[in-house]
């Protein structure tokens, strides 16, 4: 992604704001910084590695058909805890929104085609 970045950057004012996110700080991503931020700002949320002590992390290998019955008796079980759910594609994300919301849980979708 480094030439369309450059592209921006050359088409851009040189006086203004810029806020660069990455999930990963790869030697890539540092170069770019470099190249296009004066003074950075370097922000992390916390290291890769630790994990709260009071996170309960749980995996289930359900057959595919049976997926969707065991999330809602999942849900059921852990009623008023918060929790996350991970789905593959945005379409499935949506997918299990609205499921979830049909069964009168509270269901929030977030993806990477959102507006």
């Amino acid at each position: 992604f480094e030439e369309p970045i450059e592209q921006i950057l050359s088409c851009i004012p040189r006086e203004r704001k810029t806020y660069l996110f990455s999930a990963t700080m790869t030697t890539k991503v540092a170069k770019l910084q470099k190249a296009s931020l004066k003074d950075p700002v370097k922000v992390e949320v916390s290291n890769k590695f630790q994990t709260p002590k009071t996170l309960i992390q749980q995996y289930l290998f359900i057959p595919s058909k049976w997926k969707d019955c065991y999330l809602a008796y999942v849900l059921n079980e852990c009623n008023g805890q918060s929790i996350i759910i991970f789905a593959a594609t945005c379409n499935n994300a949506l997918r299990v929104t609205l499921l979830l919301r049909n069964l009168n849980f509270n269901a929030v979708c977030l993806h990477g085609q959102l507006s």
